[in-house]
C-alpha cells in the first residue's frame, strides 16, 4: 500500500489528472442531479402521494436500506476493475429515475428511488476510489473535492429547476424524467473513461480476512464516523425544504433562492477542504469540517430568522463539503488496492445504516417532538466522530500505486478536451 510521506503540493494538475477529472465531473454532475431529486421534490411528492412527514421519513429509511446492496458493485470493482461497475451503475441510476417519472404508485416511487439510491452510492464510492488511484498524491484530496463540486452543481441544477414542480400536482415527476438526458454521455464515458492504473487482477481477498490481518483498526473508526455523520446529515439535508416551506411557511421561490445562494457559496468548502487536506493533513481538516457542519446543521433547525438561517445553511454546507475530500482521501489511503473498493463500500454501508437509523429516529420522533429537537439530538454523534478521527493515522501524501505497469491491449484514447 505504500507508506505515508510528506510531499510538496504540485503547482497544477497534469494532463492525465485533468482528463480523469473531466470525465468524473460528468458522472458527478448527472448523479448529483438525479440523486437529489427525491429530497428536492419532497414537499410536492409527499402531498401528491398523501403521506405524512413521519411516513416520508420511513420511506427514506427503506430506500437507504436497499442501497446497502451497492457493495456488490464494489466487490466486482476489486475483482474486475473500477471502470465497468461505474458505467453500469451510472446507466441503471438514470433508467430508474425515468421509472420514478412514469410509474404513479407509492410502491413504484419507493422501488425506483431505492435503485437510484443504490446506484448513487455505488457511483460515489467507486469514483472516489478511481480518482484516488489516478490523481497524483499531492493533489488527491483536491481532485476528490472537484468531483464533489461537480455533484453539488448537479444538485444546484435541481434547485434551479424546482419551479417546474409547482405547475400542477404531478409536475414534480418531470424533474426525475429530465435526469434521463444523462444517458447522452454514455458513449463518451464508455470510450474514454480509463481503468485505474493501480488496479491489478489478483485472487480475491475476503474483506473479513483483510480485517483480521490488521485493517480493523482503521475500518471501525471510519465506519463509526460514517454512521454518525449520516445519522445526522441525512435527515438534516432531506428535510431542509420541508422545514422552510411547510414548517416556516416560506414561499417556494424564497426557499429555493436561500438554498441556491448560501449553499452555493458554502460549496467552496470542497476546494478549501481538498486544499487543506493536501497541505495540512486529513485529520485536522476532517475534525474542523465536522465542527463547522454541526454548528450550521443544528442552527438551521433551531433558529427561524432569515439571516440566521442563511448563515446556518452556509456553515452546514461549508462543513459538509470540506468533509468530502478529506474523508474521501482517508477512505482510499487507509486500505490496500486489493480491498480498497470493498472497504470503501462497507464504510459507505455504515453511512447507509446511519442514515436508516437517523430516519428511523425521525419516523419515531418528528411527529411527536418536531424536526428541531430530533435533528439536534442526532447532532451529538458528530462529537463522537471527532474523537474517532483522532484515532486514525495521518495519510497525507501516501502513494497508492506500487509501480507502473503496461496495459494489455490498446491504450484508452484521450477524450476531446483541451
Amino acid at each position: 500500500m505504500g507508506l505515508p510521506h510528506s510531499t510538496p503540493t504540485p503547482a497544477a494538475f497534469s494532463a492525465t489528472d485533468r482528463r480523469i477529472l473531466f470525465l468524473t465531473a460528468i458522472i458527478g454532475f448527472v448523479a448529483g442531479y438525479a440523486g437529489s431529486e427525491m429530497p428536492h421534490t419532497l414537499p410536492f411528492a409527499r402531498t401528491a402521494l398523501d403521506l405524512s412527514e413521519g411516513q416520508m421519513s420511513a420511506i427514506f429509511a427503506a430506500v437507504r436500506a436497499v442501497s446497502l446492496f451497492g457493495v456488490v458493485f464494489s466487490i466486482s470493482a476489486d475483482a474486475h476493475g473500477r471502470r465497468r461497475p461505474i458505467l453500469a451503475a451510472y446507466a441503471a441510476l438514470l433508467i430508474a429515475s425515468l421509472g420514478t417519472a412514469l410509474l404513479p404508485s407509492v410502491a413504484a416511487y419507493v422501488a425506483t428511488q431505492a435503485v437510484v439510491r443504490l446506484c448513487l452510492v455505488a457511483i460515489t464510492a467507486l469514483t472516489l476510489v478511481l480518482i484516488a488511484e489516478q490523481i497524483q498524491p499531492g493533489r488527491r484530496a483536491l481532485g476528490i473535492g472537484i468531483f464533489g463540486l461537480s455533484g453539488s452543481m448537479g444538485v444546484g441544477l435541481g434547485l434551479i429547476l424546482l419551479p417546474i414542480a409547482e405547475s400542477n400536482d404531478n409536475a414534480w415527476r418531470v424533474l426525475f424524467g429530465l435526469a434521463t438526458l444523462g444517458l447522452l454521455f454514455v458513449p463518451l464515458l464508455s470510450r474514454y473513461l480509463p481503468e485505474s492504473r493501480a488496479f491489478q487482477p489478483a485472487p480475491r481477498m475476503p474483506f473479513t480476512r483483510a480485517l483480521g490481518m490488521g485493517l480493523s483498526r482503521h475500518f471501525w473508526p471510519l465506519a463509526g464516523v460514517s454512521f454518525f455523520v449520516a445519522a445526522f446529515s441525512s435527515p438534516a439535508f432531506d428535510f431542509v425544504l420541508e422545514r422552510l416551506i411547510n414548517d416556516l411557511d416560506w414561499d417556494t421561490g424564497a426557499a429555493r433562492f436561500l438554498l441556491i445562494v448560501f449553499s452555493g457559496i458554502g460549496t467552496i468548502g470542497l476546494l478549501l477542504g481538498g486544499s487543506a487536506a493536501d497541505r495540512y493533513g486529513r485529520r485536522p481538516t476532517t475534525v474542523l469540517a465536522l465542527a463547522i457542519g454541526l454548528v450550521g446543521g443544528v442552527g438551521f433547525y433551531t433558529l427561524d430568522s432569515g439571516w440566521f438561517l442563511a448563515a446556518s445553511i452556509f456553515l452546514a454546507t461549508l462543513g459538509a463539503t470540506m468533509l468530502t475530500p478529506a474523508f474521501g482521501a482517508f477512505r482510499a489511503e487507509l486500505f490496500p488496492t486489493r480491498v480498497r473498493a470493498t472497504a470503501g463500500a462497507w464504510v459507505t454501508n455504515a453511512a447507509i445504516v446511519g442514515s436508516i437509523a437517523g430516519f428511523a429516529v425521525g419516523a419515531a420522533l418528528i411527529d411527536r417532538i418536531g424536526l428541531p429537537w430530533t435533528v439536534s439530538a442526532l447532532g451529538a454523534g458528530l462529537l463522537i466522530s471527532m474523537v474517532l478521527i483522532l484515532r486514525l493515522p495521518e495519510t497525507r501524501g501516501m502513494d497508492l500505486v506500487r509501480a507502473p505497469r503496461a496495459r494489455r491491449g490498446a491504450t484508452t484514447p484521450a477524450p476531446p478536451v483541451g
